[in-house]
């Protein structure tokens, strides 16, 4: 039992609450990082609250800078990634806004793959009917094509592997070269890897994102992103942006995505493994035409996965036959016992979801499938693996797949 000693000042109730002292954590030892929460930082003196402020320091000047929790978050995850910053904002897509309002002005031109992350290309349109941002798009799968679209104002490349909906995996090193000679900036949406399979900075990246709600975080019950950068003078500028935005995560999610970090390799492999056994088995189901997973020789991209990635994440797609209507498709997921209808990935539950992409997108994917027509992909099935045991996962697939055939 704790013995205390008495505040004998004489002070009411009230302010005694409101100033007591605390008990320090001076000897006190364990695996949890402590919640610092807080809104009003507290400084020694004027002087100190007068203080320059480094940015990229240690900044405990207001407690929408900065806490202990949050930057041990950010500094664990820039060592996951190979980075030396790291800065944490809402979400992923945050992220990537902070990065593209980083380097691009009025005047200024960015490219995006086809296959991007739907509100990216939403991103994309409102900055140039906003801010006369100029954008264009790039097939992933042909260095052609990013030849061909780059513009004597490009300022930013971004990238994306594999696209998150036909997981292909464009030549990354290539694509980066190229941006390089014509003095663009390079991005990538890394969350696929979780900064563990595919490490961008090894191969000339400026920026790599991260939307921690997926693995990182592992519990479906957070959301927060991740800008990681190498360059101080490039992570300065999206440091800047977030404050001029006035964005912040809670140390309480903070410490829930510290948590899930320490299982993190441990559910990266196990669900990735996992995954790629589905996505096997599936090939061979009569119902589905293609499996797109990059860690198969038959997904487009696979070649450039096989060199440059050291495993795979949980999250693929199925191509039904073309002859399936949306309406079978629909009846399929909906069939589906153990995995829930949402999106994102990396939690312990598995989802699934009927995909739609634009008529472009398809039409090169049914190429890069070497199909005769545009027709000849059939709907598109999502499919993220989560904790729950294969073989029941296999059977709840087979009884929902029996329905078309």
């Amino acid at each position: 039992m704790s013995t205390f000693k008495p505040d004998h000042r004489a002070l009411n109730l009230s302010t005694k609450l409101v100033h007591a002292s605390r008990i320090e954590g001076d000897g006190f030892k364990s695996q949890a990082v402590p919640v610092y929460r807080g809104s009003s930082t507290f400084f020694d003196s004027t002087e100190a609250q007068r203080a320059h402020v480094d940015v990229l320091g240690l900044d405990y000047s207001y407690g929408l800078h900065g806490n202990p929790t949050q930057y041990t978050l950010a500094q664990h995850l820039a060592h996951i990634e190979g980075a030396r910053h790291a800065l944490l904002c809402p979400s992923g897509l945050a992220a990537i806004t902070l990065v593209a309002t980083a380097c691009l002005k009025h005047g200024d031109h960015w490219l995006i793959p086809g296959n991007v992350y739907g509100p990216v290309q939403t991103l994309a349109r409102q900055l140039h009917a906003d801010y006369g941002v100029q954008f264009g798009e790039y097939n992933p799968c042909d260095l052609a094509s990013v030849k061909a679209a780059l513009q004597p104002n490009t300022r930013l490349v971004w990238t994306e592997a594999p696209g998150s909906l036909t997981f292909e995996v464009p030549d990354l090193q290539a694509i980066v070269a190229l941006a390089k000679f014509h003095g663009a900036r390079t991005g990538i949406d890394n969350t696929w890897s979780a900064g563990l399979a595919f490490k961008p900075f090894e191969h000339g990246f400026d920026f790599s994102v991260q939307a921690l709600t997926k693995y990182q975080c592992g519990h479906a019950d957070v959301l927060m992103g991740a800008v990681l950068a190498n360059d101080t003078q490039a992570f300065a500028e999206v440091e800047r942006r977030n404050r001029v935005f006035g964005l912040g995560v809670g140390p309480d999610d903070c410490s829930l995505v510290l948590r899930g970090l320490l299982t993190l390799p441990l559910r990266f492999e196990h669900q990735g493994r996992q995954a790629l056994e589905l996505a096997k088995r599936l090939q061979s189901h009569p119902a589905i035409a293609h499996v797109l997973h990059p860690a198969l020789p038959s997904c487009p991209g696979h070649a450039n996965f096989a060199r440059l990635f050291s495993g795979s994440a949980s999250i693929f797609s199925v191509v039904l036959q073309p002859q399936v209507k949306d309406e079978q498709a629909c009846a399929v997921v909906d069939a589906l016992k153990l995995f829930s209808i949402a999106y994102s990935w990396g939690g312990p539950e598995s989802l699934a979801l009927v995909v739609n992409i634009p008529a472009q997108r398809r039409r090169e994917l049914s190429q890069q499938l070497a199909q005769k027509t545009a027709h000849a992909c059939g709907p598109i099935l999502r499919l993220a693996i989560g904790l729950e045991d294969l073989e029941d996962l296999w059977s709840d697939l087979q009884e929902a797949l029996a329905l078309l055939s």
